[in-house]
């Protein structure tokens, strides 16, 4: 029973993603009680830069940066902190005025996608901050996408890995998403809510497909939409049956 083709992974350079973690980290980042401050972080590879946007003991606006703070294993990160100086903004620049002053050292631990612990300290001072995703836009994903998906089942008549081809078509209203795929000889539907955090999504909901009676569940996670092309973590259950893989394609024209 092919409850979902298993697919071929597409990778994307319009997508980052880690070279040594399953999860980009780059957004904005806040916590949603205190707004005003927050964290850009950009991930490239194994590496983090992060930039704190925070206040002095005055109440002036200042920034910090770590932009070497480097994968530890799981999601944690971390590197020294840096406030610099540099010439006015309303003048000719000379990168020669620009210093930078080690103050600390920065921890960025995510526990999940959306989640994460910011541990900071400037000259003594420490930070303990729990954060998320900064969500101001819910992304669009409707679309008609080719591509393809690759997992494994397990608790199925048939276990394994399993590969195939695929097309997609995605119809979005508000929180409201159906996933069609069209695969060799069958097609599933899938029917969720999205929930965008950052620039990150995930959809929950039910699903059937032509070569079977079963309504399966089904949760995409790490949901990520371009002008190109779109990509998720992709689980299903049926009962015992369950498959966990990728699924991605590039938007047609």
């Amino acid at each position: 029973m092919r409850l979902l083709a298993a697919l071929v992974t597409v990778f994307f350079t319009s997508l980052a993603s880690a070279t040594t973690d399953s999860t980009d980290y780059s957004d904005m980042w806040w916590v949603p009680t205190e707004s005003g401050w927050g964290a850009n972080v950009i991930q490239q590879g194994d590496i983090l830069f992060v930039t704190l946007f925070v206040y002095d003991s005055s109440g002036i606006p200042t920034w910090y940066v770590s932009p070497q703070t480097t994968f530890q294993g799981g999601g944690l990160f971390t590197g020294p902190l840096f406030r610099t100086t540099g010439p006015y903004f309303g003048g000719p620049f000379n990168p020669q005025n620009v210093v930078a002053t080690q103050v600390g050292t920065l921890t960025f631990n995510a526990s999940s996608t959306a989640n994460a612990a910011l541990t900071y300290s400037v000259n003594g001072v420490n930070v303990n901050k729990a954060i998320t995703r900064q969500t101001f836009r819910t992304e669009n994903l409707a679309g008609s996408y080719m591509g393809g998906t690759t997992g494994t089942f397990s608790g199925c008549s048939q276990n394994g890995v399993a590969e195939s081809f695929s097309t997609y078509t995605i119809q979005q209203t508000a929180a409201n998403v159906t996933l069609n795929e069209f695969g060799e000889g069958y097609s599933c539907r899938y029917n969720g809510t999205l929930t965008q955090t950052g620039r990150t999504g995930m959809i929950t909901g039910t699903g059937l497909c032509t070569d079977s009676s079963n309504q399966q569940s089904f949760n995409a996670t790490d949901v990520f939409a371009s002008t190109d092309a779109i990509s998720m973590k992709f689980q299903f259950v049926v009962g015992a049956c369950r498959f966990s893989g990728r699924l991605g394609g590039v938007r047609r024209p």
